[in-house]
């Protein structure tokens, strides 16, 4: 493979690998919008700084994991659907017996610790990436 190709790959599958910290945010703030609240007005329901509030929202975690309940509830949103931004489908799917064994685990997670759980992920492949890079 040319080393533009292999460029191209590699851009590709950053942009595949998306911060679940950031896409939360993203949500907490269009959820937020949607429901005609202020910044202010969620951190007083949360009984935390607005500052707080603003740092979540552009996708840094703070917190924010510990909250995720109220603030589906105050969105009027399931936590699945917060923390995803899907309703749960039930589909087919092929799976390996060790990704059967993570899937498992991953479900009995509550919707906080999934987030820690996707970000722990996360960089254990952008580790991955910059040791297969360094070879």
């Amino acid at each position: 493979m040319s080393g533009q190709s292999e460029d191209h790959v590699k851009d590709t599958e950053e942009r595949d690998i998306v911060s679940p910290g950031a896409d939360l945010g993203q949500r907490m703030k269009i959820l937020r919008k949607a429901a005609g609240l202020t910044q202010q007005q969620v951190a007083d329901a949360l009984g935390v700084s607005r500052p707080a509030i603003a740092f979540w929202e552009t996708g840094r975690e703070g917190s924010a994991r510990k909250h995720i309940p109220k603030l589906a509830a105050l969105f009027g949103v399931e936590p699945e659907i917060f923390l995803t931004g899907y309703v749960q489908e039930d589909i087919a799917l092929t799976v390996t017996p060790d990704e059967y064994d993570i899937l498992r685990l991953y479900r009995m997670l509550d919707p906080s610790r999934k987030v820690s759980a996707q970000k722990w992920i996360e960089r254990q492949v952008r580790m991955w990436r910059k040791s297969e890079e360094g070879l």
